[in-house]
């Protein structure tokens, strides 16, 4: 075959294009940070790091809802060692009631300072985070505890017995609080029931009464202790799950790089190399293109 100077012409403009191209492809990796941005560059690759994408988003949307349910939860656990406190002092006070030695004067100023307790019981459980308040269960939008004189206790309640929840996973669905139904509702009986009694009991003067509501009013401590453990166990179970999210997101966001991020050292001396080939191609054209009839005369 004779190689004529149009065919090494037309070779040498077909390997300084593939050159040029190859050398755009590396520009724009290099301006856009990605190696792979359609599908047809790496069918693979790409739809891997979309699914991996997908799955990151789904971990952050988990995130999210965790860290506003540990907002609430440590709220709730707050209110409800605040309770804890009161109802100990409502034990000390059901004491010292309980002995002979109190006047029914002291056991009449007693009762008025059960009463400010329950009183301060009831506001510290409507505690609200943003619109939802912690304790009415799923009836959040209406404060669980009413004073009311016309029910048991003074105290109505208009909770239900579904505690506010969050989605942590896939159907999994965690307690952020507990219900006021559910706190109130111990084994020795309602608990703001048993603390009117106790009032009443101080108000009349009634030491037996008085001695009989010290096995209730334990009772209704370790109930709200149950409660409080609980709710300290979920909470817990939220931190190691946005921790394990928060771990899992940095393995998934560096495969996510692997597959469709530039390697800018690779890239830069891509380059480079491109570059040296391209300026030398274009070298041996000048030289090429130089000759004339009179190189051969």
């Amino acid at each position: 075959m004779r190689i004529t100077q149009k065919i090494i012409f037309d070779d040498f403009i077909r390997d300084i294009n593939k050159n040029r191209s190859h050398m755009a492809g590396i520009q724009s990796d290099l301006s856009s940070g990605k190696k792979v941005r359609f599908p047809s560059q790496d069918p693979i690759s790409f739809q891997r790091s979309r699914v991996i994408e997908e799955d990151i988003r789904k971990q952050e949307q988990y995130q999210n809802n965790i860290s506003s349910g540990l907002r609430q939860g440590r709220l709730a656990q707050e209110a409800l060692d605040e309770t804890l406190d009161n109802l100990v002092d409502i034990k000390r006070i059901l004491t010292q009631s309980a002995t002979d030695s109190s006047s029914s004067n002291v056991r009449e100023n007693m009762a008025q300072e059960i009463k400010g307790i329950r009183d301060t019981m009831v506001s510290t459980l409507n505690m609200s985070y943003g619109d939802r308040y912690l304790f009415a269960g799923t009836n959040s939008a209406e404060a669980p505890f009413q004073f009311d004189d016309a029910v048991p206790g003074g105290v109505a309640d208009f909770s239900n017995d579904t505690p506010l929840r969050v989605q942590a996973a896939d159907n999994l669905l965690i307690d952020t609080s507990v219900t006021g139904t559910g706190l109130r509702n111990s084994q020795a009986g309602d608990m703001f029931e048993i603390i009117g009694n106790i009032e009443q009991a101080l108000l009349d003067n009634d030491t037996q009464a008085l001695n009989g509501m010290l096995t209730d009013v334990d009772q209704i401590i370790d109930h709200v202790s149950i409660e409080t453990s609980r709710l300290g166990n979920n909470i817990n179970r939220l931190e190691f799950m946005f921790e394990q999210y928060e771990s899992s997101n940095i393995v998934l966001k560096s495969d996510v790089s692997s597959l469709v991020d530039t390697d800018f050292a690779k890239a830069f001396s891509d380059m480079q190399r491109t570059q040296i080939s391209f300026e030398a191609a274009m070298a041996v054209h000048t030289q090429m293109i130089h000759n004339t009839l009179l190189d051969y005369m």
